[in-house]
């Protein structure tokens, strides 16, 4: 006859069992789809390529024209591995408003420039006479982005070119950013943890590197955009950006260029060349050489990034580029889209 004591000892024994069994289930479906992802792992979604075929960035001319001979000298001894697609944007495209000179006035006036402007083209004109007499300038602004350049003959001023009460680099931030912000044109994807400081000294009548604050008469500002997909962006020039500010003795604005593009939410994921692919493209000459400071025609190959291109005009999409970094300051940008994406 069972007993009570012999069903608990029965109930237990079945929970025991039943619960080793549900373990060592799960510990075999666990082994098995990760033996799966081992050896027959499942394949990434294949790229959308919404956009279709893209427009070709567009890239200033080389900084060097020497044909260059690479070799690969990276810490690894090899080329990195990046992944064989990513994602492309679309970039707001700004079209021509009856209301264009409009606003570019009220943001020449705010800069203090107060004449009737001239007109260079149909979307840009250009303002002189600033209402400080001490220094010479002009601003000229397209009428449809609202991107702007603010010149001025500092290089010819002694006040300028003295040097002296050439404020700290910490006190030139706070300067470049308020004129950005006065003229509402501090854009919102400014990752300010990057912006940059460049000591710059006049000889000669041009810009040179300053080895410390004594030595300099200017202070140059650079902001930079924010990662896009974890990835930064790199600009014409390495060495500078696409929104930088001159700051002179007692806190002068000497130079203002600011050219910006909002990047919107849509994207695409594209197909990506390898980096040996790229890397062919580099030896072709199908690359823009963005930097060099060397002598020799032989460049070593430290590093590769991926990263995305931001043009010094307008462009429909930002797109990838696979940037190649060597010895003497060499950089070079090879486009890191597939070409059968690419419209050419």
């Amino acid at each position: 006859m069972l007993t009570l004591s012999d069903a608990s000892y029965d109930t237990k024994e079945l929970l025991k069992w039943g619960g080793l069994f549900i373990a060592g289930l799960v510990i075999v479906v666990s082994l098995l789809l990760f033996i799966k992802q081992t050896f027959f792992p499942t394949p990434p979604p294949k790229p959308t390529i919404a956009f279709g075929k893209l427009t070709p960035q567009l890239f200033p001319k080389n900084a060097s024209d020497k044909k260059f001979n690479y070799t690969i000298n990276t810490l690894s001894g090899a080329l990195p591995t990046f992944s064989d697609q990513t994602k492309v944007y679309g970039m707001q495209i700004n079209t021509p408003d009856l209301l264009g000179l409009t606003n570019a006035k009220q943001i020449a006036q705010v800069a203090g420039f107060t004449q009737e402007p001239n007109k260079i083209s149909d979307t840009l004109y250009e303002w002189t006479n600033s209402n400080d007499t001490d220094l010479s300038s002009k601003i000229s602004i397209d009428t449809v982005n609202y991107n702007f350049n603010i010149t001025s003959d500092y290089l010819n001023n002694s006040a300028i070119t003295s040097g002296q009460q050439l404020q700290p680099p910490t006190q030139s931030i706070n300067d470049a950013k308020e004129i950005l912000s006065a003229l509402n044109s501090f854009p919102s994807d400014i990752d300010q943890t990057k912006t940059q400081t460049q000591l710059l000294s006049i000889n000669n009548g041009s810009l040179t590197q300053a080895t410390s604050l004594s030595s300099a008469q200017i202070i140059k500002v650079l902001f930079y955009q924010q990662n896009v997909n974890n990835l930064p962006i790199y600009y014409e020039q390495p060495d500078s950006s696409n929104i930088n500010i001159l700051v002179g003795p007692q806190d002068k604005i000497l130079e203002v260029n600011y050219v910006h593009q909002n990047i919107t939410d849509q994207s695409a994921t594209y197909p990506l060349k390898t980096t040996d692919q790229a890397f062919e493209d580099l030896k072709q000459g199908y690359a823009y050489i963005a930097s060099y400071q060397g002598n020799s025609s032989n460049i070593s190959i430290n590093d590769v990034q991926l990263g995305y291109y931001v043009e010094g005009q307008p462009q429909a999409y930002l797109m990838p580029v696979m940037v190649f970094l060597g010895n003497d300051n060499f950089v070079a940008y090879v486009p890191a889209v597939t070409d059968e994406w690419i419209n050419k």
